[in-house]
């Protein structure tokens, strides 16, 4: 157990709430900062603030009473709008709060959550020594961020930590990303809308994602960039394989799918290097594919 006060932006969402309460069983004090309050919480250690990222006026005062020791940074409205007027004002709301926060005195390490797009590779091993380049809108204003905290974190001498996310999936993903969307076709017997079922992408369960959180905050690391993902790449067409096995046990559609996709040529096939994060962040994925597809359709089941 430990007392570390942690505070987390974005905290309803895909990855913050089942990141607050795995840090609150870890005992830490955190303040998870939502533009909504979240009904079914009600544990000791996560007090809620209602805060828009966008109005310093609503965290201000409330995040320099709390003095957090450790910083997460979550929140990034929109997406999946990934356009240039939406990535400047993610860009400019968390220049602002990351400015703030990280001239609190009792600061000592921020974690911030990047993408795996942030390399522009789309063939082969992402390593962690690749700082990449932007490719669109939303890449550009990761990178600008990424770069403005090196830069301060550095004066302030705050560890941080860049958390770059691979294909993440499991429960309570937004229906209309790739894997749930998968489970509901399957469910129905319906033929999937894939444009490129031989594209292949390193994909990353929740509760990995998580862990990997949840180690860079509780331990002692060194600040860079870290690669959240397993380590190998799995077809659209095999992961849809997994998820009829799991959903009918039957490969029907998947054949379905096979043939009518093979002669489309695949055009993506990257994964993420992982030796370094391994060896500084203490850190390695434990979900199998097939486990984590079968636990997020056991969420979408019931």
């Amino acid at each position: 157990m430990n007392n570390l006060r942690v505070l987390v932006t974005g905290a309803s969402g895909f990855v913050g709430m089942p990141l607050v309460k795995h840090l609150q069983a870890k005992g830490c004090k955190v303040l998870a900062i939502s533009r909504n309050h979240s009904p079914d919480e009600d544990v000791s250690l996560i007090s809620w603030l209602k805060a828009d990222i966008s109005d310093p006026k609503t965290y201000r005062e409330k995040i320099e009473l709390f003095q957090p020791e450790v910083v997460i940074h979550l929140a990034w409205q929109g997406i999946p709008d990934y356009s240039f007027n939406t990535s400047i004002k993610n860009l400019n709301n968390s220049l602002e709060f990351l400015s703030f926060v990280a001239h609190i005195s009792s600061c000592k390490k921020i974690l911030v959550s990047g993408s795996c797009w942030e390399f522009n590779i789309t063939q082969g091993e992402c390593l962690e020594s690749i700082i990449g380049s932007p490719k669109d809108d939303f890449t550009w204003a990761k990178h600008a961020l990424r770069s403005f905290l090196e830069m301060i974190c550095q004066q302030e001498k705050i560890i941080l930590g860049w958390l770059r996310l691979f294909y993440v999936y499991g429960p309570r993903q937004r229906t209309a990303s790739l894997i749930p969307y998968m489970l509901n076709q399957i469910r129905k017997r319906e033929f999937p809308a894939i444009r490129t079922p031989n594209d292949a992408s390193d994909f990353i369960f929740i509760d990995d994602v998580v862990d990997a959180f949840s180690v860079a905050t509780v331990n002692k690391i060194p600040a860079g960039i870290f690669n959240i993902g397993t380590g190998k790449s799995t077809s659209v067409l095999e992961v849809f394989r997994y998820a009829e096995g799991i959903v009918h046990n039957e490969d029907f559609l998947t054949k379905q799918l096979e043939i009518e996709s093979q002669d489309r040529p695949s055009l993506v096939n990257f994964w993420a290097g992982t030796k370094i994060t391994i060896e500084r962040l203490g850190w390695e994925p434990k979900t199998p594919l097939q486990d984590g597809i079968s636990k997020t359709w056991d969420y979408i089941n019931h």
